[in-house]
């Protein structure tokens, strides 16, 4: 073989390796149209290869994804996984930095609900928000679904649903024939004083169903209140609480509530709020963490 074919052939496999290579880093070929939870359409000419997290759920799915090097800025209260604490902080929740966040110069803004006016500003000085807002697992799913595709990890997404969805089935098997009268009633206190509950269509109503509870705020619609005289009558067999500096004594030492079975029977457990609050791959683990302790004779 002569000199010149073979540095033809040469460069024919360097060729088929880079666009290998690339067909591995993404999953996307052209321009990429997604529609986030406000039917707000937003075109990216390549997957995101700069972005800022202003939720700690989608940080959490960034990592999963294997993208987490892409995050130039997060919220304060990104804390997972550890890496995040390395990124810089583009302020808090609910008031981010925008100077700081238009100084990044980021391709792709991941915000929440509460980020209108965030989203709104960042859109005019022409930088890609998607804003997000799931209020149950199916939609938690979608939006990951979402995620890979802005990121151009669209296998990633899938197999990270994947995983999700096969914890929570071996969840289900465990409890496989359970009967409705052996669902405890289970109170999740958001808030005190003036108190609130996950109510009837919060993903924290599906993790207590998933894992084999029944929650006490039937009735409720989403994030609403309750009264005190209302949950005595209730009477929970279970509290679950996301205070990490208290005790079942912050329960216990309410006027009337000793009469609660939770309470009488010291039924009272701290879930990382972490993994309940935020809407990403961890909720697989909060309903691990909610069936061991509602069924623990069934997860040995």
């Amino acid at each position: 073989m002569n000199m010149r074919k073979r540095v033809a052939l040469a460069l024919v496999f360097v060729l088929v390796i880079l666009a290998l290579s690339g067909c591995v880093a993404t999953d996307n070929n052209g321009p990429i149209t997604l529609v986030d939870d406000f039917d707000r359409e937003i075109v990216l000419e390549e997957p995101a290869q700069k972005i800022i997290s202003l939720v700690p759920s989608s940080t959490e799915i960034l990592f999963a994804l294997g993208v987490g090097d892409r995050v130039v800025g997060a919220s304060d209260f990104c804390n997972y996984p550890e890496e995040a604490l390395s990124i810089t902080r583009v302020g808090g929740f609910d008031v981010p930095n925008l100077e700081l966040i238009v100084s990044l110069e980021p391709d792709l803004v991941f915000a929440a609900s509460l980020h209108k006016d965030t989203v709104e500003a960042l859109e005019g000085m022409g930088i890609a928000v998607l804003a997000l807002d799931p209020q149950n697992i199916q939609e938690i799913y979608a939006n990951i679904e979402l995620m890979a595709q802005a990121v151009g990890k669209k296998k990633a997404g899938e197999d990270l649903i994947k995983d999700m969805k096969g914890r929570l089935a071996s969840v289900a098997t465990a409890l496989e024939g359970l009967r409705d009268a052996e669902r405890p009633v289970v109170f999740y206190e958001v808030w005190y004083p003036g108190i609130m509950v996950a109510g009837e269509g919060t993903f924290i109503d599906e993790i207590i169903t998933l894992a084999g509870g029944k929650n006490m705020a039937w009735g409720i619609p989403r994030w609403g209140s309750i009264q005190e005289e209302e949950i005595l009558s209730r009477n929970p067999d279970f509290i679950f609480h996301g205070y990490p500096d208290t005790d079942s004594s912050f329960f216990a030492t309410r006027e009337g509530w000793d009469v609660i079975t939770a309470v009488a029977e010291d039924s009272i457990y701290f879930v990382d709020p972490d993994i309940t609050s935020r809407t990403g791959p961890r909720i697989a683990e909060a309903v691990e963490a909610f069936a061991r302790i509602l069924h623990p004779d069934l997860f040995k």
